[in-house]
């Protein structure tokens, strides 16, 4: 009853939502927050500013605008935010676990060792740097001083039993004289291998081995052309030995490394194959061999004797006057001895010119030799032979009189038929 009398009652007003009349108008200047209108009129946008504008500071309007490095130097721009003078600055940016000051210098070898030393606990893993020169320099310079004390009686010894060794592979003929020869140059390709390794190269060392053992034998069996054919196989295998990840490490350096190995050791070491493929080949090794024998017995006793004059830094127990006493008995050697030896005996002036070349040649291969063996910090090679060292120490010298003579018999014309 009461829902039907209130529906019965009319509606006196309907009023919609956001379309109702604002309680006041807008008033131009007036705060939408209220307030009192303002006393005055703000002008409008067009017409222009009727309070005057505040002067630039003095100065500013005459400038022109300047590009950044025409900006004097005496300018405020220009000046540093703050200045660090070197002991400030090596304090602040340097990384105090380093170990390394100021005056220090980081000079990291070239290689890391095969077996690097492990670090324990509180030791840092950086190499502590040298001040004066590297430590191989210092190894050096104790093994050039501990060079002198050779123990001369085993030295004498093992001479002699390499000489009589040789002299019977000579008697028996070429084939006996090529298997010697051939291990002779393996064995000091084994030291030079390791030589290297020991100071932290990786060369690709049992190709290096077989390269050298190669090139005498190929040259004795295909004669001279077997030698670029050799070294280019070498080549193309020890690219392929880096390539294929048999090693990995520094590619460019441990190529190279393998490679003069195998030019120093198996392609000077080559030239005994090219000898002994003519008929007068064992004669021609015979006098290389004594023509060297005779510049280090020289060189050894002269300079004992009578060495005051160090010949050169790489060396430091040769002297001058050991140098001139080892040409001396080389030629004397040669002119005395050799003379006597087929295919020398009948000219005299040839052997001579040997005994003149082979003086040359040897302090050469021996000072290279201990050129390689003091960058490398080392005393001596190998200790296989008692008294000298190992193969390439022993050697060294003859590496270089080798193609001496195989040249100076070409250009003498001593090969026979």
């Amino acid at each position: 009853m009461n829902q039907q009398r209130s529906s019965d009652q009319p509606f006196e007003e309907i009023r919609i939502l956001g379309l109702e009349p604002a309680d006041d108008e807008v008033e131009p200047g007036r705060s939408v927050f209220g307030g009192e209108p303002p006393t005055e009129d703000l002008p409008h946008w067009t017409e222009p500013p009727t309070t005057p504008v505040a002067a630039p500071p003095t100065g500013f309007a005459s400038e022109q605008p300047r590009w950044a490095d025409d900006v004097p130097e005496h300018h405020e721009s220009q000046h540093p935010v703050g200045t660090f003078d070197e002991p400030t600055a090596a304090a602040f940016f340097e990384d105090p676990s380093s170990g390394l000051g100021s005056g220090e210098s980081f000079d990291p070898p070239l290689l890391p060792p095969d077996d690097p030393q492990p670090v324990g606990a509180g030791q840092s893993s950086i190499p502590t740097p040298a001040k004066s020169g590297s430590g191989r320099r210092r190894r050096s310079d104790r093994g050039g001083a501990d060079s002198g004390g050779r123990d001369m009686p085993s030295a004498i010894i093992t001479g002699l039993g390499l000489g009589a060794l040789a002299l019977v592979a000579f008697k028996v003929g070429a084939s006996a004289t090529l298997a010697l020869s051939t291990a002779v140059l393996v064995l000091a390709a084994v030291e030079f291998y390791g030589s290297v390794r020991r100071v932290g190269y990786q060369p690709a060392t049992l190709l290096g081995i077989v390269a050298v053992g190669s090139l005498n034998l190929g040259a004795y069996w295909r004669f001279e052309a077997a030698v670029p054919l050799a070294l280019g196989l070498t080549v193309l295998f020890c690219l392929l030995w880096y390539l294929t990840g048999v090693d990995r490490d520094a590619p460019m350096v441990n190529i190279s490394v393998t490679l003069f190995g195998v030019l120093y050791v198996g392609m000077l070491g080559s030239f005994v194959g090219l000898m002994l493929t003519d008929g007068n080949g064992i004669g021609l090794l015979l006098a290389a061999v004594l023509a060297t024998v005779g510049y280090d017995v020289g060189g050894l006793f002269v300079g004992r004797l009578a060495g005051r004059t160090q010949l050169a830094a790489v060396s430091p127990n040769k002297t001058m006057e050991g140098l001139v006493g080892g040409m001396v008995a080389c030629f004397a050697v040669c002119v005395l001895v050799v003379g006597r030896i087929t295919p020398f005996a009948d000219d005299l002036m040839s052997a001579a010119v040997l005994g003149i070349v082979a003086a040359v040649a040897a302090p050469l291969g021996d000072l290279c030799e201990s050129m390689i063996k003091r960058d490398l910090g080392i005393k001596d090679m190998g200790s296989v032979l008692p008294g000298h060292g190992g193969m390439l120490d022993r050697f060294d010298a003859l590496l270089f009189v080798l193609p001496a003579t195989y040249y100076t018999a070409r250009m003498l014309d001593l090969f026979g038929a």
